[in-house]
């Protein structure tokens, strides 16, 4: 899985006026396509790399990236900041999945707009984004946050479903989830994706959650503040994950995916930048219950199969209706910049 900005999803974070510095913070990939998108916005790039303690271990011996106007070494909160202010840095975007909590909890410091870093996880942990949309009464899946395995056997226990999902707790880590039939099969998964997660987020952490429908869609969207103030969630892509057939149960399901999306993003307190949302319909939605959230990441996480283009034009809003619809998974993108 790669990290591919696109132009909208850097200037979603540049403020008006003329150009200057942007922060990308944890792009141990390289975070190239980054200095490209703002590149063309006319603004540099700083690299803010943490050392080599505060990395994930599978990063931890990432060089530092090349490309950059700048390079800020992280060892501490005070200290990044002030070499971010002596550099004229009035931007700040993740570079990645591991770099949202640093970047929220940097640009707050800086004073610039961005969420709320007391609740980042929301942002980025899929037990945490399962657990406030139970108690916001908005449909998400069923599931359990933990490093036991014991824990997560007696929550199957407790919750029979045809089947589950064990995921890394941090969404856009580069592990596979891992379907399971029963608890067997939890926990021969077990093992491997825990020592994984551990290397690549630095948590130990998985969800076990009941398996999603095989109608799965992924929307991508960019978020600016609106004409009055608010949030405004702009579409940027969707597409079905998996073979689901052009519709969903119930009817179209761009309108649907696109609502349901904004009132995620709101619950979660995406306020700026891009991100991506992961829904699914069960197999048998007769009740007409909707999507329910798989998973969200604030970050613009994209693969390969992302990058066709899709003929159409335009724009619109995440609480509206998309015009254009593409066969499965066939992306389509709406760039506003």
């Amino acid at each position: 899985m790669t990290t591919v900005p696109s132009s909208s999803a850097a200037a979603a974070v540049l403020p008006a006026g003329p150009a200057g510095a942007a922060a990308v913070v944890a792009p141990y990939d390289g975070g190239a396509p980054y200095q490209q998108a703002f590149a063309r916005h006319g603004w540099r790039t700083v690299a803010v790399l943490p050392e080599h303690r505060l990395r994930p271990p599978v990063y931890r011996n990432a060089t530092l990236p090349v490309g950059y106007g700048d390079r800020v070494v992280h060892r501490g909160l005070r200290q990044t900041v002030k070499a971010l202010r002596a550099l004229g840095v009035s931007a700040v975007v993740a570079g990645g999945a591991g770099g949202i909590e640093l970047a929220e909890r940097i640009a707050w410091q800086l004073g610039l707009p961005g969420a709320d870093p007391a609740s980042s996880p929301l942002r980025y942990d899929r037990g945490a984004q399962l657990a406030r949309l139970a108690r916001l009464g908005i449909p998400a899946l069923r599931g359990i946050r933990t490093a036991r395995l014991a824990d997560a056997v007696t929550w199957a226990r407790s919750y029979p479903a045809a089947g589950y999902l064990l995921a890394p707790a941090a969404a856009g880590t580069p592990v596979d989830a891992v379907e399971c039939a029963d608890e067997r099969q939890i926990g021969a998964a077990w093992p491997a994706l825990w020592h994984a997660a551990a290397r690549h987020s630095g948590s130990p952490h998985l969800v076990l959650s009941e398996l999603p429908g095989r109608h799965r869609y992924r929307v991508d969207t960019v978020t600016r503040p609106g004409p009055d103030g608010r949030p405004e969630h702009v579409v940027t892509g969707l597409r079905a994950d998996v073979h689901a057939g052009p519709r969903a149960p119930g009817g179209p399901p761009a309108p649907a995916l696109a609502r349901c999306t904004a009132r995620v993003l709101d619950a979660l307190g995406v306020v700026c930048g891009p991100a991506t949302t992961r829904l699914a319909y069960g197999d048998d939605d007769t009740a007409g219950s909707g999507p329910r959230l798989v998973c969200a990441l604030a970050a613009p996480v994209m693969t390969r199969a992302d990058e066709a283009p899709c003929p159409a034009t335009g724009r619109h809003r995440a609480s509206e209706v998309p015009d254009c619809w593409p066969a499965p998974a066939v992306p389509f993108f709406r760039d506003r910049s």
